[in-house]
């Protein structure tokens, strides 16, 4: 099976960059492996820390807006004892009573009296609180569209008789019962029955665009609570009505905390699915949001602090009657959350990837170290080995031109010399003609000679010189067109005529001899046009390559082979061009680009783990002493670089070998085209 080299080339480079390059690979696994670690540890030890941070957060929060919710809550407390204490309490002391609060908590919205009025007394109830002075008095309802009406019939209606501030409570707004809604009148009912502080659920105030939450006190008949249940229906007188605003009481709660980073709900447990939600704390804007904006928490994200841990943003407060949940919501970026860690991973990476680059820099130039030293060992080679080319090209050229003078002058006299013989046989046979019967003396010098013979044979001589002579002639045309030391530079050659000369040198290892049978040499060529190359260097490319296919010849013939192997030599040459697809066509066709050159052998092959590396520089197979290692590299270097072609070896193991040179016919515009 053919193999090609540029694979194996390709191959052979990859594993060499991925083994020249492995410590880099390594120490980057090993610095991000502890850059990773060490980021884990800080990121772990950063958790820690922060949870700890939050659990404090949580409990300064809740004890703080626990004690401000008790404080409110005493205000409500405080304002039922006055009626408690006083039985009657007129609207002018409700006023002064309950102006100091308005200026010590913010939080309250509104304050006001609410007294129970059977449904049998509501006339009257009506008449007597206009006879008071105020005007179109009328126990109301509120519409879900903010109108107030006359209200609808109840069994008893618990109707705002004064408040304060007085500018909010006047007007249609006295008479307002706030039963109308459900969940105040079970507000109202709880706390009547119960003889404690109730608290409503989340509402929109008499302003409609404030959202909080009122705190009923009940007042019975007797001042203290009663006992027992029946008695506290049967003496309730009213309520006392304090209605908070939910933002501005956590504002003054918790305005002075350090909030930042730090989101977090307050939900009512005990409310309405949809109404749970009493008020949101957003840390990039610093607000606290209670109005239709609100929306349910979502639930906790994996990276959160309270994942695995919910209790830890999670805190209970005790409201009278109901309970009020705390849930925190940290942002990433709370207590600096991940700065170290990315800090750490980012120190790191940078660490490791400065060594990583030292170590790169330092492979490559000491690749580039090796490199510069193998190309100094090639030059070296190649200079070497160009200078014993040079020296045998001049030696031969030499040679070439001392035989070539003699030479000329034995071929140019030999014509000569055969008229001569021929004159002089000629002249001998007339006198053989005339004096048949020479004297004794000639007679007996004729048999001695043998006249007959060399009659016969001297123009055979002559003849044979003469073969000899062009033969000689031939040799040193041959050995003068393969030296070419006189044409250095790029030239338009016959590429036939370079291969015959080389092959005419190397004539005699193609003879029988007494080791091994002749050499079979089979040309197969094409009309080639002048190619533009350097002449000599192709002569020397053509040398190695013969030399190479003639050797692999020898050693296939000293080893057991069938009598019917015939060792074979192949010189092929084709002409290729570019068809108008873009593909190669071959023949003899019109303004041809490339020539192709195919040296073939039907050697014992060369082994496929051996075929990659034949181009290298100082690599052989051949016995010390035998190959230098530079003939296929210095070959591949002129055809490659020199003349921009293409060499290539196929070879099969047990078939042979081929060599496939491809040239431009033109050098100038594949420099060009390149």
């Amino acid at each position: 099976m053919a193999v090609q080299l540029k694979d194996f080339g390709q191959v052979k480079n990859a594993l060499l960059g991925i083994q020249t390059y492995l410590p880099v690979g390594l120490t980057l696994l090993v610095g991000l492996s502890l850059s990773a670690i060490a980021a884990t540890g800080v990121y772990e030890w950063e958790r820690r820390s922060a949870q700890e941070t939050l659990a404090q957060r949580r409990e300064t929060v809740t004890v703080t807006l626990q004690s401000d919710i008790e404080e409110y809550l005493q205000v409500t407390r405080s304002l039922g004892a006055l009626y408690d204490i006083s039985g009657t309490v007129s609207e002018a002391n409700f006023q002064r009573f309950s102006q100091s609060f308005f200026e010590n908590y913010p939080g309250i919205f509104g304050m006001a009296w609410l007294e129970k009025v059977p449904k049998s007394e509501r006339r009257a109830f009506e008449q007597r609180m206009q006879a008071q002075g105020k005007e179109n008095y009328q126990i109301r309802d509120r519409t879900p569209d903010g109108n107030l009406v006359p209200s609808g019939d109840r069994a008893e209606y618990f109707p705002i008789v004064y408040g304060q501030p007085a500018s909010r409570y006047t007007g249609t707004l006295l008479g307002l019962d706030p039963s109308y809604h459900p969940r105040v009148r079970a507000a109202i009912n709880r706390g009547k029955n119960a003889g404690k502080i109730s608290v409503t659920q989340r509402f929109l105030l008499a302003d409609g665009k404030t959202y909080g939450v009122a705190m009923f006190r009940p007042v019975y008949g007797e001042g203290d609570r009663p006992a027992g249940i029946r008695d506290r229906r049967n003496t309730f007188r009213g309520m006392t009505y304090t209605v908070y605003s939910l933002s501005n009481l956590l504002e003054k709660s918790l305005g002075g905390l350090t909030l930042h980073h730090l989101d977090f709900y307050l939900l009512d447990q005990g409310a309405d699915p949809d109404n749970q939600v009493l008020i949101f704390y957003d840390s990039n804007t610093q607000r606290f949001i209670a109005d239709n904006r609100l929306k349910p928490p979502a639930p906790l994200s994996p990276k959160s602090l309270c994942y695995k841990n919910p209790t830890l943003c999670t805190q209970t407060l005790e409201v009278a009657n109901r309970e009020w949940t705390l849930l925190l919501r940290p942002t990433s970026t709370f207590q600096g959350f991940m700065a170290n860690t990315i800090a750490t991973l980012a120190i790191g990476l940078l660490l490791t990837g400065l060594i990583a680059i030292y170590l790169g820099l330092s492979i490559r130039r000491t690749r580039d170290l090796e490199a510069a030293m193998q190309q100094l060992q090639t030059t070296q080679g190649q200079l070497i080995q160009a200078e014993k080319m040079s020296s045998i090209g001049q030696l031969v050229a030499g040679v070439a031109h001392e035989i070539n003078n003699p030479v000329s002058f034995i071929y140019g006299n030999v014509n000569h010399a055969d008229e001569y013989v021929k004159d002089l046989l000629f002249l001998l046979e007339l006198y053989q003609q005339h004096y048949p019967d020479p004297v004794a003396e000639i007679q007996e010098e004729a048999e001695a000679i043998d006249v007959d013979f060399l009659i016969e044979d001297l123009p055979k001589t002559i003849k044979s010189m003469s073969v000899g002579a062009e033969r000689i002639q031939n040799i040193v045309l041959s050995l003068r067109n393969f030296s070419r030391t006189d044409e250095a530079e790029i030239k338009a050659v016959d590429i036939h005529q370079g291969l015959n000369s080389t092959l005419m040198i190397l004539q005699h290892r193609l003879k029988a001899t007494a080791g091994h049978q002749a050499i079979q040499v089979v040309k197969k060529y094409a009309e080639l046009p002048l190619v533009e190359c350097y002449p000599g260097q192709l002569n020397q490319v053509f040398m190695n390559l013969l030399s190479n296919a003639i050797d692999a010849l020898e050693d296939t013939l000293a080893q057991p082979h069938s009598k019917d192997y015939i060792p074979t030599l192949t010189l092929c040459t084709e002409v290729v061009q570019k068809a108008p697809g873009g593909t190669e066509s071959e023949g003899g066709a019109v303004n041809p680009e490339f020539i192709v050159i195919w040296i073939e052998d039907n050697g014992s092959g060369i082994p496929p783990e051996v075929l990659p590396n034949i181009f290298n520089p100082f690599f052989t197979t051949k016995p010390i002493g035998k190959g230098t290692g530079l003939g296929l590299s210095i070959s591949y270097q002129i055809i490659v670089e020199r003349h921009l072609g293409k060499l290539n070896c196929f070879s099969t193991v047990g078939k042979g070998t081929e060599f496939r040179i491809q040239l431009p016919v033109s050098q100038t515009a594949q420099s060009h085209r390149a």
